[in-house]
């Protein structure tokens, strides 16, 4: 077998966040009076990533983004005159997370490529996240039973690119042999990078998108089905 640990990654990978981001902000702008459209959406999502990226550079922390990205989205909402109820951004970030945290719906595959990999190996869930989320989205899926561990930024207080999280779930799982630890995301920045600080093995899941040059990523996979064969020698 070509590993001894898989440390996966969520969003993106096991879990399609943005479904469940969808769902919740459509509660959540709802419940301030607006209608969700594509374009609300997709403005929330450039808004929200713009300060990931921010913590990703160290240059801003989990407690501020939550309430930060409201603010810079209720100032755009505001530029572009979209009527809505008064709201704080202390008070719009508390309806979403807490929407946000009953979110669990599970990328194509998901179930089919644990079940495969955890009968020949422990898998640990290494997140980036605010840990009222994940926790409570993870700990009801019905995906938890193949996790033999959570590690989430918030509570271990290092995020990916940082190595941290990698080498503290090695160090759980009783792997000192970095060759046989194997990390599968699908951000080049956040997981790659993390791999590639940590000194082990990754596999860059891109669901059917092409794979970006120079990714860095030791394998590059379309499928969950793909990445379960890679990891497992077959």
């Amino acid at each position: 077998m070509r590993y001894d640990v898989l440390l996966a990654d969520a969003d993106g990978t096991l879990f399609d966040f943005h479904a469940g981001e969808r769902k919740a902000l459509e509660e959540t702008l709802t419940a301030f009076g607006m209608a969700v459209t594509d374009e609300l959406a997709a403005l929330y999502s450039r808004v929200n990533q713009s300060h990931w990226k921010k913590l990703e550079r160290g240059e801003t922390t989990q407690a501020r983004l939550r309430v930060e990205r409201f603010a810079d989205y209720l100032a755009e909402l505001d530029a572009l005159a979209v009527p809505h109820e008064a709201a704080t951004p202390e008070v719009m970030s508390e309806r979403f997370v807490e929407r946000l945290s009953m979110q669990r719906v599970p990328m194509r595959g998901a179930e089919a490529f644990l079940r495969k990999v955890h009968a020949r190996m422990p898998v640990y869930l290494v997140t980036n996240g605010i840990a009222r989320v994940q926790r409570g989205r993870f700990e009801a899926s019905e995906l938890r039973v193949y996790f033999t561990d959570i590690l989430i930024s918030e509570e271990i207080g290092h995020f990916k690119p940082d190595p941290y999280m990698l080498e503290e779930a090695m160090r759980r799982a009783g792997v000192t042999d970095k060759s046989r630890a194997v990390l599968l995301g699908d951000s080049v920045t956040a997981d790659i990078g993390a791999a590639i600080n940590a000194g082990v093995d990754s596999v860059l899941f891109t669901d059917g998108k092409p794979a970006p040059e120079d990714c860095g990523a030791t394998c590059t996979v379309y499928t969950l089905e793909e990445a379960a064969a890679y990891i497992l020698g077959e």
